[in-house]
C-alpha cells in the first residue's frame, strides 16, 4: 500500500476514473466532482490559465474532502512540478515525454534522496503545517507521489519502451490528439495507425508494469480503451461535459412552443 488512493488501485489492476479543469476553477469544483464519482481530478496547467495561487486553493479544497489531486504541468523543466507537490498534489502529468533521459529527470525532480533530488520544506502545505520527522516523511512522500508521463509524439512513441523502463513512472497518459497531430493524421483517432500506436503504447505500458492511460470524450471511446486495458482513465473536461450536456437539454427544450431564442 502506497497510500495513494489512485496507486494503491492501479496496483491492483483496477482501473480508475477521474475528469479535468481547467476553466471552471472555483473551489467548489472540487466538492462537484467528488458528488459525482470521480476518483481523481487533474488540474491543467498546460493548455490552461490558472497560476500558481489558484492551484494552491485549489489543492487545499480537495484535500479538505479527499479528493485525489494530479496537475498535469506545463512543462518538465524548472521548479513548477516541485512546488505542486510542495502544495499538496498528490501527483503530476508531465506532457510530451520523448526520450528516457527526460524521465529519469521527471523522477529526480520529484522524489526526494535517495530516490531522487527534490528539496524538502516542512511546515507548509504538503505536510499540513505540522512536520513529521524528516526520514520517515520523505520516505512516504517518494512512495505516494503519483508520477504519470505523457507520450504524444511519433518520437515518444518510438522510444516507449524505454521511457516505461524507467523506475519511478507509474503510469502513461497517451494524448490522442497531439499523437495523432505529430503521426500527420490531425484529429484522425480512429486512423487505423493511430489505433495501432494507442495499442502498442498499452502493451509497452502492461509489459513493464506502467498502468496505461488515456483521455477519452465520450462512454463509447471510454469504454472502447478499458476494454483495451487502460486503468488511468481520464473522461472528458468540465467544460466538454457542460457543452454537450447543455446541448442536449436545450435540444429538447426549444422544441417547446413557447421557447424562441437570441442565437
Amino acid at each position: 500500500m502506497s497510500g495513494n488512493a489512485v496507486k494503491d488501485a492501479l496496483a491492483r489492476d483496477e482501473a480508475v476514473i477521474g475528469t479535468m479543469l481547467g476553466e471552471m476553477l472555483s473551489p467548489g469544483t472540487c466538492r462537484i466532482v467528488r458528488e459525482a464519482g470521480y476518483d481523481f481530478v487533474i488540474f491543467d496547467t498546460e493548455h490552461h490559465w490558472p497560476g500558481l495561487e489558484t492551484v494552491a486553493w485549489l489543492i487545499r479544497a480537495a484535500r479538505e474532502i479527499g479528493l485525489t489531486i494530479i496537475i498535469r504541468a506545463p512543462g518538465f523543466r524548472g521548479q513548477w512540478p516541485a512546488r505542486y507537490l510542495d502544495l499538496g498534489a498528490d501527483g503530476l502529468i508531465y506532457p510530451h515525454v520523448e526520450t528516457a533521459e527526460q524521465a529519469r529527470q521527471i523522477v529526480s525532480q520529484v522524489k526526494f534522496p535517495p530516490d531522487g533530488k527534490r528539496g524538502l520544506g516542512t511546515n507548509i502545505a504538503h505536510d499540513d503545517y505540522a512536520a513529521e520527522p524528516a526520514g520517515e516523511f520523505t520516505r512516504r512522500k517518494n512512495a505516494e507521489t503519483f508520477v504519470a508521463v505523457q507520450i504524444e509524439t511519433a518520437l515518444g512513441l518510438e522510444n516507449r519502451q524505454s521511457i516505461l523502463a524507467v523506475e519511478g513512472i507509474d503510469a502513461v497518459f497517451i494524448g490522442p490528439n497531439d499523437l495523432s497531430l505529430s503521426m500527420g493524421l490531425p484529429g484522425q483517432l480512429d486512423s487505423p495507425q493511430v489505433v495501432q500506436a494507442i495499442e502498442d503504447i498499452f502493451a509497452s505500458a502492461q509489459a513493464a508494469g506502467v498502468a496505461p492511460g488515456m483521455h477519452a470524450f465520450s462512454v463509447e471511446m471510454a469504454q472502447q480503451y478499458l476494454d483495451a486495458g487502460c486503468r488511468f482513465l481520464c473522461f472528458a473536461s468540465e467544460v466538454s461535459l457542460f457543452v454537450r450536456a447543455s446541448r442536449e437539454a436545450l435540444g429538447e427544450l426549444r422544441q417547446h412552443p413557447s421557447v424562441g431564442g437570441v442565437w
